[in-house]
């Protein structure tokens, strides 16, 4: 295990100098963001867990202003070891987490980027029986911890239990901060991949309010709401973009491609339920094989295909993609040869990360 996936207690000194006082009025939080170059957030964090003394002192006010000589001393908190992470988890279960296959699509200090194969599920609960990423990160040393000492796990964005593809884990404080930050600015973005039962009449986009089904609890449906009126608890906005990418060979399937400009519970599938397409094998929004002249019976064919983000610390534009799994890559490449748009010889070709950017353009 690398030394960097277990935090050892440490301990850190600063003196207020004439030069650190140059601008005026100097808090304490403010000085310790800029001389530990983590987030304000982080270092009112340590503040009011009793981790910093001023002069010898406890000092738990955020805006205490400093003054020339004065002396301060922080004490990161001591983090559990992976072996103590991991009692809840029986040895049973450990081997089948350590034997789970994932795909590590890109992996620093920072953040790991992983290709999620379907039929897992993102986190524990009561009710979740089956295996879990937060318990495969548990046991591969990929949790974090923040500096109030709590456990999390990183996951910066949410996959359902079937889908497949590309998902992104902060392993750092400041990813952990940043990244989240990003996909709400819309700075991080990503593109999906379905096969649907009916063709798209044209590419469109979907922005509606999305709450729970009032009839299936387990869905997520679109709900009207008048122009004057406020939202209800638990209602949200959300946007999608789709395009068509290719046409099965009988006519009767649709390969699309999807931008997401929210990241609401179940959105996708949500918006295509409100246009009268169901994504193959997605049974609770509406998909009914025996209704169909193509039959399928398999997980939901949703892909998450792309992710661009910038990184947390050296700043530079990072874009990944996962490829498809081999059940979703079979059934396209099976059912998917015929009349390929835009002079594509074969769909790999139709699928490369810069056909798929360049198709949302007809949106811009």
């Amino acid at each position: 295990m690398r030394e960097s996936q277990i935090q050892k207690l440490q301990t850190q000194e600063f003196i207020v100098t004439e030069l650190d006082l140059n601008n005026g009025k100097l808090r304490l939080d403010s000085f310790l963001t800029l001389k530990l170059q983590m987030s304000k957030n982080q270092i009112q964090q340590l503040i009011q867990a009793n981790n910093i003394t001023l002069n010898a002192l406890p000092c738990v006010k955020n805006g205490t202003l400093l003054k020339l000589n004065d002396e301060i001393h922080i004490t990161f908190p001591k983090l559990d070891s992976l072996d103590s992470n991991t009692q809840d988890i029986s040895p049973s279960l450990q081997n089948l987490y350590k034997n789970l296959s994932i795909d590590i699509l890109y992996e620093d200090d920072d953040m790991l980027i992983i290709n999620k194969p379907p039929h897992l599920v993102i986190h524990d609960a009561p009710s979740v029986k089956d295996l879990t990423l937060t318990q495969w990160l548990k046991l591969h040393a990929h949790t974090l911890h923040t500096l109030s000492g709590r456990e999390r796990y990183g996951i910066i964005h949410r996959l359902d239990k079937q889908t497949s593809g590309v998902l992104c884990i902060a392993k750092s404080l400041l990813a952990y901060e940043m990244l989240p930050a990003q996909l709400k600015s819309r700075q991080m973005g990503r593109y999906y991949l379905a096969i649907i039962d009916t063709p798209l009449k044209q590419n469109l986009q979907v922005q509606c309010f999305m709450g729970r089904c009032p009839t299936n609890r387990l869905k997520m449906s679109k709900i009207h709401i008048d122009e004057n009126e406020n939202p209800p608890k638990g209602v949200r906005d959300s946007k999608s973009s789709f395009v068509k990418l290719a046409t099965s060979n009988d006519g009767s399937l649709e390969l699309i491609a999807i931008k997401l400009h929210t990241g609401r519970t179940h959105q996708i599938r949500t918006h295509l339920e409100s246009l009268s397409r169901h994504i193959l094998g997605d049974s609770l929004y509406g998909y009914k094989s025996s209704a169909k002249s193509f039959f399928y019976e398999g997980r939901i064919l949703l892909h998450a295909y792309i992710l661009y983000l910038t990184h947390p610390k050296n700043k530079q534009n990072y874009t990944f993609k996962a490829p498809i799994l081999l059940d979703m890559l079979e059934f396209i490449q099976n059912h998917f040869t015929k009349e390929l748009p835009n002079g594509c010889k074969d769909v790999m070709e139709l699928l490369e990360i810069d056909n798929i950017t360049r198709a949302f353009e007809c949106f811009s």
